[in-house]
Order: C-alpha cells, then sequence, then structure tokens
C-alpha cells in the first residue's frame, strides 16, 4: 500500500513561492508522480489552494489546518516542508529545515518554540552537510535524526533557446550576454554590499548592466547610486522566465556569507550560466569545481572571481562543463529520498 503522506502546501499556495515554496512545490510534483505515495494536502487559513497547481500535484484533496493542529488528520505520516510543523497531533512528523542561519537572529522565545517543534520530529530533513552541522550546533538534535537530501534544478531547467533568450530579456529591456543577474532577496547575509560594489567599474569595462530581481530595498540607495543606471531591477519573476534570464546572463553573481543550500547556484549550472559564488555557506558543497569563488568579506575579491568569468572564455567553458555533469540529479530523485526517509519514520523496525 502507499504511504498516506499528509503534507503542508501552504508555502506551495502563496500566490508568489519564495525559496521554500518553490521546494516544497517541486517536491509535491515529484511525489504526486510516486506511486509509493498518496498525498493529502493541508493548507492554513489564508492560503487558498490554486487550481493550477493543484492541478500539476495530480488534484490531491487539499483542507484547511489551524495551527497546532491535533486531530482530523487522516495519514500515516505530516510532513512540514517549511521550517515549521505546526501540527500537535499524534502522527509521526517530518520536518525540512533548509538554513540554520536566520534561526541564529530569531528572539529568544522564537527559537524556543521551534526547538520544541523539532523535537517533535521524528526526522529533520536539510539540504546540505551545512546545514545539518549548523542545526547540530543551534539545536539540540541527535546526528541519527538528520537526513541530508540535496536538492535539484526545478523541472525543465537548463539552457533556453537563443530566440527565447532574446524574448525575455527583451521584457526586461536587457541584451542577451549584456547583463550580471543576481537572483533572491538582498538581506544582509546575502551580502548587497559586494552585489552592488563588486561589478563597480566592470560594468562600464565589458558594457554590461547589473540585473537583480525584486525592487529597491530601503537603504540600498546608497549602494547602486554609484552603477548609475546600469542597474535594472526586474521585480517578481514568474518561474518560467527565470532559465531564459540564466541562459541570457554573462554571470550569476551569488556572493552570500551564508546559505543552507542555494537554490540559485544549482539553477544557474544547469543553465549553462557562469557562476560567481561566495566560497562560504553550503555554495561550495553545491557547486563544487563549477564556480568561480571568492572570499565575500572583500569586495575586491568578488570583483577578482567577477572579471575572470568575463574575461576568460576557455575558464567559462571548463566551469559550464562541469555545472552541467553536477545537475543530473531530478526532483523524481529528491522524492525518492524523501519517501525513503517517510517510511523509515513510519515504519522503524521493518
Amino acid at each position: 500500500m502507499p504511504l498516506r503522506l499528509a503534507f503542508d502546501a501552504s508555502e506551495a499556495l502563496r500566490p508568489r513561492p519564495a525559496g521554500m515554496g518553490r521546494y516544497a512545490d517541486e517536491l509535491l510534483g515529484a511525489l504526486s508522480r510516486n506511486p509509493g505515495i498518496e498525498l493529502s494536502l493541508y493548507r492554513r487559513r489564508g492560503n487558498g489552494p490554486i487550481p493550477e497547481r493543484l492541478e500539476r500535484w495530480g488534484s490531491p484533496l487539499c483542507r484547511t489546518f489551524f495551527h497546532r493542529q491535533r486531530g482530523g488528520v487522516e495519514a500515516d505520516l505530516w510532513h512540514g516542508p517549511a521550517n515549521r510543523l505546526l501540527y500537535h497531533g499524534p502522527l509521526p512528523a517530518v520536518l525540512t529545515l533548509h538554513d540554520v542561519a536566520p534561526q541564529m537572529g530569531y528572539a529568544r522565545d522564537r527559537r524556543r518554540k521551534l526547538t520544541r517543534e523539532i523535537s517533535r520530529a521524528a526526522a529533520i530533513v536539510t539540504p546540505s552537510r551545512h546545514s545539518a552541522r549548523g542545526i547540530r550546533e543551534y539545536f539540540p538534535v541527535p546526528q541519527e535524526r538528520i537526513r541530508v537530501i540535496p536538492l535539484a534544478p526545478p523541472a525543465g531547467c537548463g539552457p533556453r533557446p537563443s530566440e527565447e533568450v532574446e524574448e525575455v530579456c527583451g521584457r526586461f529591456g536587457l541584451r542577451p550576454k549584456g547583463y550580471i543577474l543576481h537572483l533572491g532577496s538582498r538581506v544582509p547575509r546575502k551580502n548587497p554590499p559586494a552585489i552592488f560594489g563588486a561589478p563597480r567599474g566592470l560594468l562600464e569595462e565589458f558594457d554590461l548592466d547589473l540585473a537583480v530581481s525584486g525592487g529597491p530595498r530601503p537603504g540600498e540607495e546608497e549602494l547602486s547610486v554609484p552603477l548609475g543606471d546600469r542597474v535594472r531591477y526586474l521585480g517578481y519573476l514568474e518561474a518560467e522566465e527565470i532559465p531564459a534570464l540564466y541562459s541570457g546572463a554573462a554571470a550569476l553573481l551569488f556572493p552570500s556569507f551564508e546559505e543552507g543550500y542555494g537554490l540559485p547556484a544549482i539553477e544557474a549550472l544547469a543553465c549553462g550560466c557562469p557562476a560567481v559564488l561566495a566560497r562560504a555557506g553550503a555554495l561550495p558543497e553545491v557547486a563544487g569545481d563549477a564556480a568561480s569563488y571568492c572570499d565575500p568579506s572583500s569586495v575586491e575579491d568578488v570583483r577578482r572571481a567577477l572579471r575572470r568569468v568575463l574575461e576568460d572564455p576557455p575558464y567559462v567553458e571548463s566551469i559550464r562543463r562541469l555545472g552541467f555533469e553536477r545537475t543530473r540529479r531530478s526532483w523524481d530523485d529528491v522524492a525518492e529520498d524523501h519517501l525513503r526517509v517517510f517510511n523509515e519514520v513510519v515504519n522503524p523496525f521493518p
């Protein structure tokens, strides 16, 4: 019989899902194709079901649940895929904890609540060995309860045809191979001073723009003003636009101080976009030798790594080949690894 999985789909059902929501979306799509799983979805109030997404996940039943839900869940297992369980019932539970970095800054009472939720989980899934080490450092979790499951590029993420690249770039006033790309939030740990500071001088030298997702953030003006009109704010990006933007970029610039995984890194590699990454967090674990690395604490070193991918075509071709080799893993593989953990929790003594 298939394992009956109750899945908190709240993040995946947000109108504009971010990192955790994209993880949940891809995982749900792969789990829905796995004959070993029978899915039922739960959502917090305020996250209405979106028909096209439910259809992509095999049209499972989607119910509303409440904070600290205790009963009314007919399943073998509960999965909280977004750093929270929010379930206090009798079912065994698996919690995905993506990144310990945000938890470091939590107020004491919130960290205490998260510690209690972690203690209720029979297993903790996390996407990198780096993140697993952080979890053990900050929370009282035995090593045997932590399962590292690396992620994969989104389905359909790969080099796009030149016609598609030109069309998508045109929507944003960009020229193919005429911009450096940064995707993701620009909170302090993402290193905004390097995001805006490292391209300074290079944009004029190589006739490039700096394209960043979202809009201007408070306090960012003093960083962006020196770049003048070469900064392009892309706003919210639809999932289908992202592979073309990677494919058209001269480089991805991703100098974060801390990442539990770093989805933009694996996406860029899958699309053949040369990636400039910080030698920090999980990024070296994710990209291996397929990226140009830098010290994120030195804007000059970030600029050095960026310059290398802009002026050394043989080097770029070599890391592109390595990147394609590192991104063969699929979300079906990721789902199979999750199913293995779910079965271990439900049947600890087979």
